[in-house]
């Protein structure tokens, strides 16, 4: 009976480090994916603002996948709704853009037009 008391107790504390473990992990993946959010973020805005767009944004999202280390922000302005465009910064840490039709706007391409794609 106390060899199963003291295996039963060095399994609960191996399984508490694994959870600690775990959790520390998890905690760091989470905001190395928030940094990265962040500083494309800032990045983007910052050419918004160079371009005078800061004020036509009407909504974004961050697509960030932790495994290939792709991060983009898509962006929907104001004035072409039917468009989304897609920032990311490449090797040379600049941000590049282009523009997508939204999927219910795919039989209407005469609504697609670029005017904020970044080349």
């Amino acid at each position: 009976m106390d060899k199963l008391v003291k295996i039963l107790g060095v399994i609960g504390v191996i399984a508490i480090i694994v959870a600690i473990v775990i959790a520390l992990v998890v905690r760091g993946m989470h905001k190395h994916e928030k940094h990265e959010e962040a500083k494309l973020r800032h990045k983007v805005h910052h050419v918004f603002k160079q371009k005078g767009w800061e004020n036509k944004v009407k909504t974004e999202r961050n697509i960030f996948t932790f495994n290939t280390g792709y991060n983009d922000l898509e962006v929907t302005f104001k004035d072409e709704p039917y468009n989304t465009y897609t920032y990311s910064l490449d090797e040379g840490n600049r941000v590049t853009g282009e523009a997508v039709l939204k999927d219910q706007y795919e039989k209407k391409p005469k609504h697609f037009k670029e005017s904020y794609d970044l080349k």
